[in-house]
């Protein structure tokens, strides 16, 4: 009677320590588990904010292009309509301008709060033209095969040595006989800009598709400050086959051999250099006689010194419609990405003039 009562205690025991033993398994796990989980949720909470965040980045962009340009003072009942009209168009392209120019090409900085902005994170901005790049689908007549413009001082021999100046950055070869090619090979126009480094020749842009301003130290030279990009090179979305000067995308500068110093210059000091630059801008001008008054202080080049013919491919009337940018956002350990085309087009409203920025194309990184 006895042993039996010893069996049935050793039972229990036994029992005991195996429900404990599970349990610990069970809580240990749960506790696994919710380490893992509570990490993995805080970061997919701070990604989604961080999305939101880059996106906030485009309004940034669109409330500072579309700032309202005022016109003029109505002009006396006897001037002509005509002038008063040119005279507002003057006017609010420079206004326009002066609003770029600050901020083209360099970060712009915002730091948030939780106490003020409802979340702890912080944006990166970088604001763009697209009419500084070379259009790749106005450069070449797809029905008849060919460049547009004569050879000697058309398109092809303005890319043949854009293309030399390209190589010399990136250590590649026969960049220019890979371009016709890809040409040739189309029947027609481009959807995007980033088709080309299919070919094996553009390889070297796979690490540099969309440009990111260089993040200058003191005292130190960065070599992302002669860094080209595809994308900043080339687009699809200019509204003409021409460049427009005022606004030269960074790769561009590069391959030209522009002072780059501005480029690293915060907004408010950029600000007081364009000041200068803009007091003898003109909306409509003539290159060969205006370059050394309006653009030789900003570039420090002359004419002359930049590829040959390129004069006759930039614009000679201001009037950009498609701008393009590049947003950081980041919360927390996490950061977004993106890149976007945006169009702008106003309208004059009585005594101002009305801008719209729309997007239209958008790339997360």
């Amino acid at each position: 009677m006895r042993q039996n009562q010893n069996k049935h205690a050793g039972y229990i025991m036994i029992f005991t320590l195996l429900v404990i033993a599970a349990s610990m398994v069970i809580v240990t796990y749960v506790g696994h588990r919710g380490a893992v989980h509570a990490p993995f949720a805080r970061m997919a909470i701070d990604r989604e904010k961080a999305k939101l965040l880059a996106l906030s980045g485009i309004e940034i962009i669109q409330s500072q292009l579309s700032v309202p340009g005022q016109t003029d003072k109505p002009a006396p009942s006897n001037t002509p309509q005509q002038e008063t009209e040119k005279k507002d168009s003057d006017s609010s392209a420079k206004d326009l301008l002066k609003r770029v120019l600050p901020v083209l090409n360099i970060w712009q900085e915002f730091s948030l709060t939780e106490e003020i902005d409802g979340v702890d994170g912080a944006i990166s901005i970088c604001l763009m033209s697209e009419e500084g790049k070379i259009n790749i689908n106005q450069i070449y007549n797809f029905k008849k095969q060919a460049f547009r413009g004569d050879k000697a001082k058309g398109w092809q021999s303005i890319l043949q040595e854009l293309c030399k100046a390209i190589e010399k950055v990136t250590k590649t070869t026969e960049l220019f006989s890979a371009f016709e090619k890809v040409f040739k090979d189309r029947r027609s126009k481009f959807n995007d800009a980033t088709e080309l480094i299919a070919k094996k020749e553009f390889g070297y842009f796979k690490d540099f598709l969309f440009f990111a301003p260089p993040i200058m130290q003191k005292n130190t030279k960065d070599k992302q400050q002669s860094s080209i990009y595809l994308t900043d090179i080339f687009t699809v979305w200019s509204s003409s086959g021409k460049i427009e000067p005022w606004l030269f995308s960074h790769s561009l500068k590069v391959l030209f051999g522009f002072d780059q110093s501005n480029e690293s210059q915060d907004s408010k000091k950029r600000k007081e250099l364009v000041d200068g630059w803009t007091k003898k801008f003109k909306k409509t001008v003539e290159w060969q006689k205006d370059w050394k008054t309006m653009l030789q202080p900003v570039y420090g080049k002359e004419l002359r010194s930049l590829p040959k013919n390129i004069d006759s491919v930039l614009s000679e009337t201001f009037d950009p419609h498609f701008f393009s940018v590049r947003v950081h956002a980041k919360v927390g350990q996490v950061t977004q990405q993106l890149y976007a085309i945006l169009e702008l087009t106003e309208k004059q409203q009585e005594t101002s003039i009305q801008y719209n920025v729309a997007v239209k194309k958008l790339y997360w990184l």
